[in-house]
This record gives structure tokens, C-alpha cells and sequence, in this order.
């Protein structure tokens, strides 16, 4: 088959944190895909992997140009989340994806919504709280986040719930930082790996540094149960990623409907490959579970594209 890889940030040239671990990403799963068997091609920038043929674009305008013109039997996206369901709607009219859908993509883009959606389905969440609370209440902790927005960018701890516009507050939870991997969509459920972040905080900001993959925890079975639920109220298919504080319960933070920096680790552990997974989700049957051996741990400085 012929896979479409649409990474953003190597598209187009980024740059920083966002272009290392998207790159990263699409040089993981180009390299399943050919490994497999299957011809690759993906837009850059300029930069090139090892995996898969390299097409370059001059500028940002012609990544939706791309996605429209490309003939390929699939095609998987990463992106930004609040642009992921306006690309995804190009993709899903020029080929099968292997993601997310627009609808589950635009849900999980808005952190406020879909933490509502997952409260009302009985997900242990990190509460919202809407504005200032009296004083009565006590000293507390928030977390302030981007209500749109990827990985650790924005985010940090204040001793107030006023928050500036576009953002919001969750009553900060004290507790290990954990992710569930997994690959979901047509009634079915298949977990990968529960993983460590490496979580650095530094004059009130929180950052995300890498993974240990996978984590053993005896919470295993309740973390995948909650992990299953919340995939279900939204909707996720194709490879997702849940980032929780599990603490008197594994209570989600956050949802990513996209491929996940994990999954950089996840290739070194998993006997399946991943892109045999996709493909199964998508047109054929997934098993009924993976095989995990050994463990392997990675930080961001130390991302190498290969």
C-alpha cells in the first residue's frame, strides 16, 4: 500500500520543541510502515528521514494542497490539535485515515469540552474550576492550561483560578504523571503501554521531558479501564493517548487523538509493529493484545531523527 505520513510541524518548518518530536514521530512510524512493507511519502520542510520519499513544500499554504492532491490508499496526521480536524476533513476526502476523526479531533482540541464530556461519563477528571474562589475556602493550587493547545506549552501552577482569556483552570492533583497508549475505533479497544512522564517543574511551570515505556504499575487495570471509558465518551480511534494523575484516582489531565512522543519508546518495546495495528483497525482485525519486552526511556534533549 501506499501511506500518506503528514507530519505538521516537518512540513512546514516550526522549528523548536514541536518539529523535534514531530519529526521524531514520523521517523518512527515511517520506518513501521516501510518495515512492513509499504511505500511512504511525506511532506517536509527541507529536513529528511530515513524512511519513506521526501516531498518538499516552500511554504505552510501548500500543506492542505498537499493533503487534497495526494493519491495514496491511507494517510495518517499529526498536527497541531486546534488545526488536526480542519486537515483531517481534507484527508478524509482524498483517502482512508488511519487517525482520528475530525468530530473526536475538534472534541479533544478543546480541553474544556471534552474534560465536561468525560465527567459526564463517569472519567475521574481533574475538576474545572470556573473563576476565583472565596477565601474561606483555604489556600489551594491550580493548574492553568491552554484551553487549545498540545503538549506542556503554557502550562503552570498558580495559587489563583483567575485565568487570562483563551485559557483555563483545574484544581491542581497531587499524584504520579502517568500516559495510556492505546489504538481504539470500531468497538474495539487494544492497549499498548502505560508509560512514566518525566515531568519537570521549575518557578511554577509544568514541562514534559520524555517517558519511561512502559511503567509497571498494580493500578494497570484500573488505569485501562478508565482509559477505556474515556476513549469510548470520545469518540478516539486510530493510536491515541491519555496523560493522567493517578493518585486517589487515575484522574485525566489531558487527551491527545493523535499519535503521542510515547510512541517513540513504544516501537522499542512492542513486538507488533504499529503500523500493522493502524492497518488492522482501519481494514482489518486488531489482536487481542500486544507483547511488551523490556523497557526503554528517552528525554526530548536527547530525541535523535534517524
Amino acid at each position: 500500500m501506499k501511506i500518506l505520513l503528514a507530519e505538521y510541524a516537518t512540513a512546514v518548518g516550526l522549528g523548536g520543541t514541536y518539529e523535534v518530536e514531530g519529526r521524531a514521530m514520523l521517523s518512527t512510524l515511517a520506518s513501521s510502515f516501510q518495515r512492513c512493507g509499504h511505500d511512504v511519502v511525506y511532506p517536509t520542510s527541507g529536513p529528511e528521514i530515513q524512511a519513506g520519499r521526501a516531498v518538499r513544500l516552500s511554504g505552510a499554504g501548500e500543506f492542505e494542497k498537499f493533503l487534497e492532491s495526494t493519491k495514496v490508499d491511507a494517510g495518517l496526521l499529526i498536527a497541531p490539535d486546534e488545526m488536526q480536524a480542519g486537515f483531517l476533513e481534507i484527508l478524509e476526502k482524498n483517502t482512508a485515515n488511519l487517525g482520528c476523526s475530525p468530530a473526536a479531533a475538534r472534541l479533544c482540541a478543546d480541553k474544556l469540552a471534552s474534560t465536561k464530556v468525560m465527567k459526564e461519563s463517569g472519567v475521574p477528571v481533574a475538576e474545572i474550576v470556573p473563576g476565583p474562589e472565596p477565601c474561606e475556602c483555604g489556600c489551594r493550587q491550580y493548574v492553568i492550561k491552554p484551553r487549545s493547545g498540545c503538549g506542556s506549552e503554557g502550562v503552570h501552577i498558580s495559587s489563583s483560578a483567575q485565568v487570562p482569556e483563551g485559557y483555563i483552570a483545574t484544581r491542581y492533583v497531587s499524584g504520579m504523571h502517568l500516559s495510556a497508549s492505546f489504538v481504539a475505533g470500531k468497538g474495539r479497544f487494544l492497549p499498548l503501554t502505560i508509560n512514566r512522564q518525566l515531568i519537570e517543574f521549575e518557578d511554577e511551570k509544568i514541562s514534559y521531558n520524555g517517558s519511561q515505556v512502559p511503567y509497571n504499575t498494580p493500578r494497570a487495570g484500573e488505569i485501562w479501564a478508565v482509559a477505556e471509558k474515556a476513549a469510548k465518551a470520545l469518540g478516539l480511534s486510530g493510536y491515541a493517548g491519555i496523560d493522567f494523575v493517578v493518585g486517589d484516582l487515575p484522574r485525566a489531565v489531558d487527551v491527545n487523538a493523535r499519535p503521542t512522543t510515547s510512541l517513540i519508546g513504544i516501537v522499542k518495546v512492542m513486538e507488533e509493529e504499529i503500523a500493522s495495528l493502524l492497518l488492522a483497525r482501519q481494514f482489518g482485525m486488531m489482536p487481542e493484545r500486544i507483547t511488551v519486552q523490556g523497557m526503554h526511556s528517552f528525554r526530548k534533549n536527547d530525541l535523535g531523527i534517524q
